[in-house]
């Protein structure tokens, strides 16, 4: 796990000579630091609330989910500009969080990894029961946001308060990592996938009797399959699609999501099902297989949830992928 490797310092307090903002550099200098020290600290602890909560096998933990994030009211006779400076500061402490909860996870994801026998990829680990799903899970999280955090932490050292402001209406939402998404980036984000993915099965993707997809490779499905399974999973960006191009190495892609799909609804039925899954974690798994989760009750989403993995006894990930869950009960 040397890869994973990227020291907190290194990739952000390097940039805090930058002559502008010293206050906030300060403070988030001295924050960043303090983060090797608490999490130290606390790892021991954290690792036993991982291994002994409730269905823990299946759920990891909740360090790998953005924290709440707690906004300030104004109060009647609160200037403007104290309001807002308030309001900056949450959200400053909200990201510090993040970042913290980043490390925590890279020290636990170090942990786990020398569970894996050499030559295993994360994947066959799982498979061969060598680690848990939650485990799995905590990996690839981790892995994604590490990737992401350099960045973003040169983002927020220059914007400091305004990083929302800028993230937002800027679309600079992946380079955040997911533990610093705040509520409207999540949403939006959804929001964005679910109406792509509603265009792509009126536009005649919806899989038809006579198509056959199950127990063909990826790279023997027809362009459009490709296209509709891309979108549903959010796996490249619309400008693809608005430029009339193909995404590059998009084969690829869906064929490491469908590996990773394939062996997750393993664990999933090893551990227990879905009823045993936390509900924001039933819900990302709900979003991960392309199910709509928007203003939806997580009654509705677990009977959904069920659907997947019953019919995942019968058909491919692929072929779930181009049909919707209605489709699924007769299959």
């Amino acid at each position: 796990m040397s890869h994973m490797a990227l020291p907190l310092e290194r990739c952000a307090l390097k940039h805090l000579s930058w002559p502008t903002r010293p206050h906030f550099h300060h403070n988030l200098a001295l924050s960043l630091r303090s983060i090797r020290f608490s999490t130290a600290h606390s790892l021991s602890l954290d690792s036993k609330r991982v291994s002994t909560r409730p269905h823990a096998a299946l759920n990891p933990p909740a360090s790998t989910r953005p924290p709440t994030l707690e906004l300030p009211s104004r109060d009647r006779n609160q200037s403007i500009f104290k309001h807002y400076y308030r309001l900056g500061k949450s959200y400053v402490t909200f990201y510090k969080t993040g970042i913290k909860a980043i490390y925590q996870n890279y020290k636990l994801a170090r942990q786990i990894q020398h569970e894996i026998p050499s030559g295993l990829s994360k994947e066959a680990a799982l498979a061969h029961g060598s680690i848990s799903r939650a485990s799995y899970q905590l990996l690839l999280r981790t892995r994604r946001d590490l990737s992401r955090l350099p960045l973003f932490a040169l983002v927020l050292i220059i914007c400091g308060e305004f990083t929302p402001l800028v993230v937002v209406f800027l679309g600079l939402s992946g380079v955040v990592p997911r533990t610093c998404w705040i509520p409207k980036q999540i949403q939006g984000a959804q929001k964005k996938i679910e109406e792509r993915r509603r265009r792509s099965f009126r536009e005649g993707t919806l899989m038809k009797k006579e198509q056959r997809v199950d127990g063909k490779r990826i790279e023997e499905l027809p362009k459009p399959a490709l296209l509709h399974i891309g979108r549903t999973l959010g796996l490249y960006s619309e400008w693809w699609d608005k430029a009339g191009l193909r995404p590059p190495f998009l084969a690829s892609s869906i064929r490491k999501k469908v590996a990773q799909l394939e062996v997750d609804d393993g664990a999933i039925r090893r551990g227990g099902g879905v009823a045993l899954l936390d509900g924001e974690e039933m819900r990302l798994a709900a979003a991960d297989r392309g199910l709509d989760i928007l203003e939806k009750p997580e009654k509705e989403l677990r009977e959904h949830l069920r659907r997947w993995m019953a019919a995942r006894e019968k058909r491919s990930v692929q072929y779930l992928l181009l049909t919707r869950p209605a489709a699924w009960q007769n299959t």
